[in-house]
């Protein structure tokens, strides 16, 4: 297998950049609703811009963090392993969804990312 994003939609990989501009004025005029897949948020960190992509996986290190605390405290104090548990379930939600909203800026900034998502499937739209 490739360590390469496979290309699942060719007719965008294809596409100039003048029709994925205009794509993306209408993304970010709000005419059209991109819909991001949810199996592949945190896939393509490498590929969005570095204040996202740090962010994001600071916020994955300190929810793996938290996993891995709560099973070491189960041990020393159990009491606080369900706090830990509860707390980093939590960050993962907050990481997922902000993965999204972070996703979704930079499609409507960039029409290079936007091309990117839209040819490996991480992101489809509907007028």
């Amino acid at each position: 297998m490739s360590n390469l994003p496979e290309i699942k939609n060719p007719k965008y990989h294809e596409m100039d950049f003048g029709e994925v501009e205009k794509i993306r004025e209408s993304v970010a005029s709000g005419n059209i609703n991109l819909i991001i897949d949810d199996s592949k948020l945190l896939l393509y960190l490498n590929q969005m811009e570095r204040k996202y992509s740090t962010q994001l996986k600071w916020i994955q290190n300190i929810s793996v963090i938290g996993f891995v605390g709560m099973i070491v405290f189960i041990f020393i104090n159990w009491t606080i392993s369900p706090f830990l548990f509860v707390a980093s379930i939590v960050v993962s939600m907050l990481n997922r969804k902000l993965a999204k909203k972070y996703i979704l800026k930079q499609c409507s900034e960039d029409k290079v990312f936007l091309k990117f998502a839209l040819a490996v499937g991480l992101a489809n739209f509907h007028p």
